[in-house]
């Protein structure tokens, strides 16, 4: 068990481990050097493990290099390993042991994971999919809950060790390592096993940008090339609380800067496909340091949106949506705006072509402040109830041009 940092769940880790009464087993904890007290926990939960808790803390290169370490002094034939904010669920060492016992041909077996939250509720399933998956699927994403995962000694000695200059995806590597040089050596257990716990600290949530290019990096390792596909994911992803999110100055710079480190993962068509993404997406091109409006990525607006503000070291006073009236329904467009405190604002623009709508800000009782807007439209149009041969069911009001934000 690899461990930095994680008093707040460590303790509900070991005790998953230690529940599983039936099975004998050891536990390894290799912390890094923790400073929020998880080494008191340690020594007091290995005072009532009778023997059966070891642990050591000390500076180490990441948490790759704790699990190898772990990994090099166990005594056990079978090996599992669990992150410190991870748990499993009762039964699945004895489960596991069981499997790999009627299976003598199996060097790895997994299982059924959760995502589970802070209090260990169930957040949903972890997309699983079965060993003879071909080797190709794992482009889509990783299939494979990693504390589900429990191994033979003896698959160390033939496969290695994880890779420690990943930082995220040491597994993500193995898995297709092992996958890639003896796939009918890995076999499934039918039953929730753990549950893998997504918080706002966790390596998955945390380092977005690392589990990304770490991924893609390893599918063109073993695949030859990464999809586009994890790239424009991330995009979703990094446009989804921006600017109120990651404090990141300006979304476009920041994903062009991110697209060079990958673009060497994928193939010729998709390095093209990229381009023409970055040049055309209006999601990405209109978003400015401190304003983002939801919109669909060819510039037209949902009947229904939400437009982001902050302020930093400028006050900004308003935004402006410079757009276009050019529905296809008829008569004039109103919008409805409502601010952060819910008052409500009607624009009404009377004549089809360019228009400005004005938004007045708040005024910011701090600096950094967020604002969010809530933009409603009195109806839009569908574009396949116009256009002949059109399978475009999405509601459209208007284009959006451009975003401008002012200080006076």
């Amino acid at each position: 068990m690899p461990s930095l940092n994680q008093a707040s769940f460590i303790e509900r880790s070991i005790r998953s481990v230690l529940s599983q009464s039936k099975t004998p087993l050891e536990l390894i904890v290799m912390d890094g050097g923790s400073t929020d007290g998880t080494q008191a926990i340690l020594s007091r939960l290995a005072q009532e493990a009778n023997g059966r808790l070891r642990w050591k803390s000390e500076a180490d290169r990441g948490p790759a290099h704790a699990v190898n370490k772990a990994m090099a002094i166990v005594r056990g034939d079978i090996i599992g390993w669990l992150n410190a904010d991870d748990i499993y669920m009762p039964g699945a060492l004895e489960r596991a042991v069981q499997t790999l016992d009627a299976h003598p041909e199996w060097l790895m077996i997994y299982g059924h994971g959760q995502h589970i939250d802070e209090c260990d509720r169930v957040i949903g399933d972890y997309p699983t999919r079965l060993p003879d998956t071909p080797l190709q699927a794992f482009a889509d994403g990783c299939y494979i809950c990693q504390p589900t995962v429990f191994l033979r000694k003896d698959a160390l000695n033939r496969y290695g060790r994880l890779t420690e200059s990943l930082e995220t995806a040491f597994d993500f590597e193995w898995w297709l390592r092992i996958f890639s040089q003896q796939q009918e050596a890995i076999g499934f257990v039918d039953a929730q096993q753990a549950g893998s716990r997504l918080h706002r600290a966790c390596l998955t949530l945390n380092q977005r940008e690392t589990v990304i290019r770490e991924g893609m990096q390893v599918l063109a390792q073993y695949l030859g090339t990464s999809p586009l596909h994890w790239f424009k994911t991330y995009t979703d992803e990094m446009l989804a609380d921006y600017p109120h999110g990651r404090q990141i100055n300006n979304i476009k710079a920041y994903l062009n800067k991110f697209s060079r480190s990958i673009s060497a993962y994928l193939s010729d068509a998709d390095k093209q496909e990229l381009r023409n993404y970055q040049q055309t997406d209006a999601r990405i091109n209109l978003a400015i340091p401190d304003a983002y409006l939801e919109i669909y990525s060819d510039g037209w607006l949902p009947v229904r949106s939400t437009l982001r503000v902050r302020s930093r070291k400028r006050r900004w006073q308003r935004v402006e949506l410079r757009g276009r009236h050019v529905s296809k329904a008829d008569g004039p467009l109103q919008l409805k705006v409502y601010s952060p405190e819910g008052k409500e604002s009607v624009h009404k623009i009377e004549k089809r072509g360019p228009f400005s709508l004005q938004i007045e800000l708040p005024a910011p009782a701090e600096r950094p402040a967020f604002w969010t807007f809530t933009i409603e439209a009195d109806g839009g149009f569908v574009p396949r109830e116009y256009e002949p041969g059109s399978d475009d069911d999405r509601e459209l009001v208007c284009q959006i041009d451009a975003i401008r934000l002012h200080a006076n």
